[in-house]
């Protein structure tokens, strides 16, 4: 691109952000523009061809130019700006940014294109449901198929087209040039054309599942291509993949689990996931699509002991998503699945720094790697590693087989607070930073200044000025001012306190009660209803007062760690649908969840201690939270604020690409430390292993790590020479001296004793069956278990000698001692261990478990909501949580050997705890997908819960006829919690009933049986609807539409002139989401599909329902449809007096049929889509799943 052009470009997108943020300084230099916007729109364009002829050197070019094109198209109107955008889309396509070309071209609609190649182009571009371009849909059906010569011959078509356009007029010309130009990539990049053997029949199952996505994949990003050329589907080694956040590893992920385990029947794949948050999200996406096509796949993520579900049917498993520690537990109480597992990915491989947990996935991995028989496959997924490729020829690969890639899919730009000045003569300009983009640096002066924070004294009346001095103030304003952008996210890296998360929105909350003139976030809010909602949701739980329920009211989401797991959703729900702009947050939002941030502000890169020292981010944490600025699919470039200007200097280097540090493991660090302790005098033993909380890590590292190894025929010695040699397998010991090699292998030359004296003694089987710590085990019996005389007779896990005996014992813990002081507040300490009153952590868990709010946990304890929050987050939900479900699976092994037994309620205290519920039928009702906590609490104690009639009867069914029969739970649960409680409790039949395997939280096919419509004896699909019913009539005014359901009632509306009532259009509706499909119909279905054996389907005989789409494919037991869109010719007959049935007629287009009482009814033809889930098996076939909707041109 000359340079000429890149300055013109520099100096556009500074006029136009002196325009969007309503800067009113001008910039001397930029009034050559004036005018001229046409001019440069012609050279943009010029460009773009230039580029299709002669592919720029530096591939960014493409992104400079669409998002040129793209910003340059906002200011236009009618066919302008359909031009500036259809340029701006083809020039991201053509440079492998298809997630902004998507996003570019989705911004027109799709009517506006009625030239075919233009079509054609906007079908490529927008990817819309329904391509309406026949060559697009041609094509769409040969990568489905696998027909890669018709996408070559299509290529060459195109081809001849643009070269004979030349003799035509332009017009002509530039569709073709660009259509062929977009054939061109996309004959490369096409799923099929890049996958090993892309024609084969073995790929289609997962074709059919990423073109079916609502928003399709139908090429791979150039990161994804890199890796797949360099081997990794097609290669048996293990291989190491740096990919920038944003840059397709989900997708590529699941591509690799797919062809691994296609090939091998027997084998079992992990994917290792450092966060709860993301294998909660990859439970509801991959595991969920692997399972549809046919690779069953479990996502286990809570504790340390598998549940007694997660520990079922695992000889049927093909796929196991885990956090680490979940995965170890589980291979604890089963090893015998660890002989199957021929492949694990490890996502986010630089977490084997972080401490503690960095410490269990290298023991983890290394017990996979030291295991005997076929060797292990590991893909280790990072962002920029500079040792990565040691760490790679640790796990087994080689120098070929290390990946790179620095593509994003969208562009990031950085930029930097500058305040000058002081007092009311300070001024804060916004210095970019020419770093992620090859665009020259750019600076807006007066970005804020003191007009931004002047107001008015409601009391005095007197004008006042807003000190604005703080990086704080400074932070939320510039969030504020960003909000004309996008989605804006401010970043701390401390949850609470002034200079965290509540501490931001406090500053927010203070500013907006002043009334300074900057943007209200609330002011962005489309939809109010939905924030209301969710607010009376936060002030039921949290109470009205507290910060994140104000925050919410003005129009922002708080969202930290320290806020359960349920809340958190909830608010992130209204972020990803774009129904709030602004949230303040620590890193728990970059844990994997995909949201369409477009601003994001960095407050605080460095956290601090309770004692106040500052412990800076590392660069690769710093690389994760800016990669959510700009999502693909979501925008097509992301803005990074730095807003304390002396903070740029650990963001610079993630800007520039520049390394950052080494990645050693935690467990080396670990080895170094206790080697240091050694050498002042500390003396190693077992006894120290399980002692110092910060070596616990290592030694249950360890423990689960050498369990495998000890078998009742290997002796004690030869089981610690075992051991001592299982340690060169770390990642610690590639890297250390030999004195430090020498160490950990006497550790776990120690631990090897340890577990000997525990087969000694008998209870080394406790240890396999219950993936209890082994550390824990004698703790259990010798100190717990005399603490309490009924283990057998407690009756409520609210039992004060219950709680008292579990929390006498987990005070002696350190690990729970070093928990409690980091979250209680110091003024709670008591001398001389400086610890809570054991009393007051009683009366904190009895209310939890109790179903209290944290509102009323706060008022009872004289504790603020984020106190309380704090404590749960850090002791109750976790720390506390582990240790009681590790205590009680030995509990119940030892007790096993008795008469005596366990009490139900000490089994599932560790659920009732974790939960915070009181009852077993809310405790059942949280472990099936009911969502929120007070739901399950209130209608678990319902006395139909106990009533004899329910003796038999699931807690779900129970709770279902409960909550649809009485009309109290509205008011009780608030309207936010009853509707989606009422969608948790899904419907009676279906498999939502089964959580494991498509609840709410993951949604799923249904099995044989469970199609919701029933036959009818007809071939024509009708649907009546009944006259009005009248105020009385039982039901109906319980009837409501969801959003997508009310868009319909509102399109009839206008189709009709909105000559029809809402109340008569909704009856519409509800006439066609009762609507039956016939066993003639799927018969039809069937009948057009040939042999039992066969590919793809594309339209059905005259007379029959025309088939849209539709994917078959083969598999072990027969056939799968996977979606069927079929078109169907449809009556609506809508039941109304006679006076007005004439009237309607005539507007609807239908004729009257006069019934026998005192109504008539019109009937309308209208064309239906039915989008149909199907399942066939050889000659049988049903239907699983139907969405019935109004056809595009019904």
């Amino acid at each position: 691109m000359r340079q000429l052009l890149r300055t013109w470009i520099a100096d556009a997108d500074t006029r136009q952000s002196l325009e969007q943020y309503r800067l009113p300084a001008q910039i001397v230099g930029l009034d050559y523009q004036d005018g001229r916007s046409f001019d440069l729109f012609l050279s943009l364009v010029g460009e773009l061809f230039d580029l299709l002829r002669d592919a720029p050197a530096d591939s960014r070019d493409w992104a400079t130019l669409g998002n040129a094109l793209s910003q340059l198209a906002g200011g236009l109107e009618g066919n302008a700006q359909l031009d500036a955008t259809f340029y701006s889309a083809a020039a991201f396509y053509s440079g492998g940014y298809s997630a902004s070309a998507y996003v570019a071209m989705r911004q027109v609609p799709g009517d506006g294109w009625q030239q075919d190649t233009y079509r054609a182009c906007y079908d490529f571009l927008a990817r819309p449901a329904r391509a309406g371009s026949e060559r697009v849909q041609r094509l769409l059906q040969a990568v489905i198929t696998g027909d890669l010569d018709s996408i070559e011959l299509a290529r060459i078509a195109a081809e001849g087209a643009a070269a004979a356009a030349l003799e035509e007029d332009p017009d002509t010309w530039v569709a073709e040039r660009v259509y062929a130009a977009l054939m061109e990539r996309f004959s490369r990049t096409n799923v099929r054309a890049v996958l090993p053997d892309g024609a084969s029949e073995k790929w289609t199952p997962l074709v059919g599942s990423l073109m079916n996505r609502p928003r399709p994949v139908w090429d791979f990003f150039p990161s994804q291509i890199a890796a797949i050329e360099a081997g990794l589907l097609s290669s048996e080694a293990s291989y190491a993949m740096e990919m920038p956040t944003g840059a397709g590893k989900t997708a590529l992920t699941e591509t690799l689990l797919f062809n691994h385990l296609i090939d091998r029947p027997a084998d079992l794949a992990v994917l290792l996931v450092p966060y709860r948050a993301l294998a909660r999200e990859l439970r509801g996406s991959v595991a969920r699509r692997l399972s549809r096509v046919g690779l069953n796949t479990r996502t286990v993520y809570g504790g340390t002991v598998p549940t007694y579900d997660e520990a079922q049917g695992l000889d049927d498993l093909r796929a196991i998503i885990a956090t680490p520690e979940a995965l170890t537990g589980l291979l604890g109480s089963a090893p015998e699945l660890v002989r199957r597992i021929s492949l694990v990915v490890c996502d986010e491989g630089h977490l084997l720094d972080q401490p503690g947990r960095g410490v269990g996935l290298e023991l983890l991995l290394a017990r996979l790697l030291g295991r005997e028989g076929s060797r292990l496959r590991t893909v280790f997924v990072s962002a920029i590693v500079p040792n990565i490729e040691e760490i790679n020829a640790w796990l087994g690969g080689s120098e070929g087989s290390v990946v790179r890639s620095d593509f994003r899919p969208a562009e990031a730009e950085y930029a930097v607070l500058r305040p000058r000045g002081s007092g009311r003569a300070t001024r804060v300009g916004l210095q970019m930073q020419a770093v992620d983009t090859n665009l020259e640096a750019h600076t807006l002066p007066d970005f804020l200044q003191v007009s931004d924070f002047q107001f008015t004294n409601p009391t005095t009346l007197r004008p006042n000025t807003y000190n604005f001095s703080s990086v704080k103030t400074q932070a939320i304003a510039a969030a504020r001012k960003s909000l004309v952008l996008g989605t804006v996210a401010v970043f701390s890296a401390t949850k609470t306190g002034a200079q965290g998360v509540v501490g931001l929105a406090e500053e927010l909350l203070k500013q907006l009660d002043s009334d300074v003139p900057l943007p209200r976030p609330i002011d962005a809010v489309e939809d109010q209803t939905a924030i209301e909602l969710v607010s009376d949701y936060l002030g039921r739980e949290f109470g009205p007062g507290w910060v994140g329920t104000q925050s919410l009211r003005a129009g922002v989401v708080v969202h930290h760690g320290d806020i359960p797991q349920e809340t958190r959703e909830a608010v992130e729900e209204l972020l990803s649908d774009g129904k709030i702009r602004l949230v303040l947050c620590t890193g728990t939002l970059a844990e994997g969840i995909n949201l369409p941030i477009r601003t994001l502000v960095l407050y605080a890169v460095q956290r601090r201690t309770r004692t106040g020292m500052p412990i800076p981010m590392l660069a690769r944490d710093i690389r994760n939270l800016v990669g959510r600025a700009g999502r693909a699919g979501s925008s097509t470039k992301g803005l990074v604020i730095v807003a304390n200007p002396n903070q740029w200097r650990a963001v610079e280097p993630v800007a520039t690409g520049r390394p950052g540090e080494d990645v050693h493991g935690a467990l080396r660090a670990l080895v170094e430390a206790l080697r240091n302790a050694i050498s002042r005098g500390t003396r190693l033993s077992n006894d120290l292993l399980e002692g110092a909380a910060g070596l616990f890590p290592l030694t249950d590292g360890v423990d689960s790590t050498l369990l495998e190894l000890l078998h009742d025929e290997i002796g004690d010695e030869e089981f610690r020479e075992l051991a001592a040699a299982l340690a060169s397998h770390t990642f610690a010991a590639k890297q250390l001296d030999p004195s430090g090699q020498q160490l950990l292998a006497r550790v776990f030359a120690m631990r090897a004793d340890r577990l000997a004296s525990l087969r000694t003694s008998g209870r080394i089987g406790w240890v396999r069956e219950t993936g209890a710590r082994a550390r824990l085990v004698d703790s259990v019996v010798d100190d717990l278990v005399p603490l309490l005389d009924n283990w057998d007779s407690v009756e409520t896990p609210r039992d004060p000698f219950l709680i008292d005996a579990v929390l006498a014992w987990a005070y002696r813990q350190p690990d729970f001692r070093e928990d409690l002081r980091e979250a209680f507040p110091d003024a709670e300490f008591v001398p001389p261990d400086n610890l809570p009153e054991p009393v007051s952590v009683r009366d904190f868990v009895v209310r939890w478990i109790n179903g209290d709010s944290f509102a009323d946990i706060a008022t009872a304890t004289g504790r603020t909501v984020d106190e309380v929050l704090r404590i749960y987050g850090s002791v109750i939900s976790y720390s506390l949580a582990t240790l009681v479900e590790q205590a009680v699976a030995v509990l119940q092994r030892y007790f096993a050997d008795t008469e005596r037994g366990v009490a139900e309620a000490v089994v599932l205290l560790p659920e009732y705890l974790r939960f915070g519920v009181p009852t077993r039928a809310a405790r059942d009702l949280m472990v099936v997908g009911v969502r929120h906590r007070r739901a399950a609490v209130l209608l678990g104690q319902h006395p139909a819960m106990t009533s004899f009639e329910n003796v038999l009867r699931e807690a779900r069914d129970v709770a279902r006829d409960v909550i649809t029969t009485e009309d109290v739970w509205l008011d009780a649960l608030g309207q936010f919690v009853y509707e989606r409680t009422r969608v948790d409790l899904g419907q009676p039949g279906s498999n939502d009933d089964d959580p494991d395997s498509g609840g709410p939280d993951q949604g799923s096919d249904g099995g044989p049986g469970q199609g919701p419509y029933p036959p009818t004896a007809t071939g024509r699909a009708s649907v009546t609807v009944p006259p009005a019913p009248n105020s009385t009539d039982d039901g109906w005014e319980e009837f409501q539409l969801d959003e997508a359901e009310r868009e319909v009632v509102d399109h009839i509306r206008a189709l009709t002139g909105n000559a029809l009532e809402t109340a008569d259009s909704e009856r519409v509706v509800r006439g066609l989401l009762e609507l039956l499909v016939d066993d003639s119909s799927i018969a039809r279905i069937l009948d057009d599909l040939g042999d039992v054996i066969v590919t793809a389907v594309r339209a059905a005989p005259t007379g029959f329902p025309l088939i849209d789409s539709g994917t078959v494919y083969e598999y072990d037991y027969g056939l799968r449809l996977d979606e069927v869109v079929v078109e169907f010719e449809a009556d609506l007959d809508i039941g109304l007096s006679p006076g007005s049935a004439h009237d309607y007629a005539d507007v609807l287009g239908g004729r009257i049929v006069y019934g026998d009482d005192d109504w008539a009814s019109v009937l309308v033809p209208v064309r239906l889509r039915c989008t149909a889930q199907v399942r066939a098996e050889f000659e049988a076939a049903e239907i699983t799943e139907v969405v019935i909707s109004l056809s595009d041109d019904w």
